[in-house]
């Protein structure tokens, strides 16, 4: 049973993929006992450039009990809807008449794949998939602790709206749309009874077929609501900014974008040039009073929430020393419990 998913959001370039992998192995450490997975929902995945190790679509080992992987949206996302896409393409072909129409029969064919769905949406297809505790088949191995370094905050909120995903929207509307043809057939079924007297015959084919794809949808669904409950349980959000203006204008509308699916528990304000760098030259003083202003309004809007400060490092955190590092830099002397729960005193 997952005991708790800590998601990592905010714009690009923070250094939010190195907090996840820097937190991810500084809960190994402190947790041997919990079984860890690292994910990486960026585009550009770069987990493998920070643990040094190739990780790719693979639960991959990376300690005795952490995991990692970069999943491959268009394989779970084929593994998640081929079924059922080829029950609705089957369906819509054996439409009266409209299964004779080459055009319709071409606009099924191309409209209904895996390489039609939004690569947000193939994301949130394997973000089901990992989380569904319920779905013995849903993956090899159980794992205590998900940590979840998502992509900025627009293909963030897809991945959260896991139970309105637009691929089951369409495939609702595809099967609203047979049934009202097959409906508005009905009422010339005299005037074309030889005509779709070889349809009719396999009325009750379709009918079952019918029944099985209702019966997927309202399992996607249930399946949906399952994970909105668990990420609402014990999902908890951290937003990683720089002391900078953009930075900071993303993380207050990612908070208030998401804050109806997941709680905000932290803010990590990384890259920080340290004090006694910034009294040795000029450019890095302009940069740090900058850094100053920004961390004060940061703190103030984010007051109710724990707030990590990570001075910028000398060397890159490449690898797990690396990464130790930078959790040392971020959380210092904090237990496994107040990373886990930073609002909980």
């Amino acid at each position: 049973m997952i005991e708790k998913i800590l998601v990592l959001g905010g714009k690009g370039g923070v250094g939010k993929s190195s907090i996840s992998a820097a937190t991810a192995v500084k809960l190994s450490d402190l947790l041997p006992e919990k079984r860890i997975l690292l994910i990486s929902f960026d585009m550009a995945h770069n987990l493998s450039d920070l643990l040094s190790k190739e990780i790719g679509n693979a639960i991959t080992p990376i300690t005795s009990n952490l995991w990692a992987i970069e999943p491959d949206a268009n394989v779970y996302a084929e593994i998640y809807t081929k079924d059922l896409v080829n029950k609705m393409k089957t369906l819509m072909k054996q439409m009266p008449l409209v299964g004779r129409i080459p055009q319709i029969e071409e606009f099924i064919d191309t409209t209904f794949t895996t390489d039609s769905i939004p690569l947000a949406l193939k994301n949130a297809m394997f973000f089901q998939k990992i989380l569904d505790a319920e779905d013995k088949n849903s993956q090899e191995q159980q794992f205590d602790i998900i940590i979840a370094d998502f992509p900025p905050t627009a293909n963030m909120i897809t991945l959260f709206e896991i139970p309105e995903d637009q691929v089951k929207v369409v495939l609702k509307y595809s099967l609203n749309f047979y049934n009202s043809i097959k409906d508005a057939m009905k009422n010339f079924s005299n005037m074309f009874r030889q005509i779709l007297k070889p349809f009719n015959d396999d009325y009750e084919k379709r009918k079952e077929l019918g029944k099985e794809i209702f019966k997927m949808m309202v399992d996607l669904e249930k399946r949906g609501e399952r994970i909105t409950d668990l990420i609402h349980s014990v999902g908890s959000l951290r937003l990683v900014s720089i002391a900078e203006k953009p930075s900071f204008e993303e993380v207050k509308r990612a908070r208030d974008l998401t804050n109806k699916y997941i709680n905000l528990d932290a803010i990590h304000i990384n890259m920080i040039i340290p004090k006694k760098h910034a009294k040795k030259c000029d450019f890095c003083g302009q940069i740090s009073s900058i850094q100053q202003r920004y961390l004060l309004e940061i703190n103030k809007e984010f007051k109710n929430n724990k707030i990590w400060e990570s001075n910028r490092l000398k060397e890159e955190p490449i690898g797990l020393d690396g990464l130790r590092k930078l959790a040392k830099e971020i959380y210092n002397d904090a237990t496994a419990h107040e990373i886990l729960n930073p609002l909980v005193s």
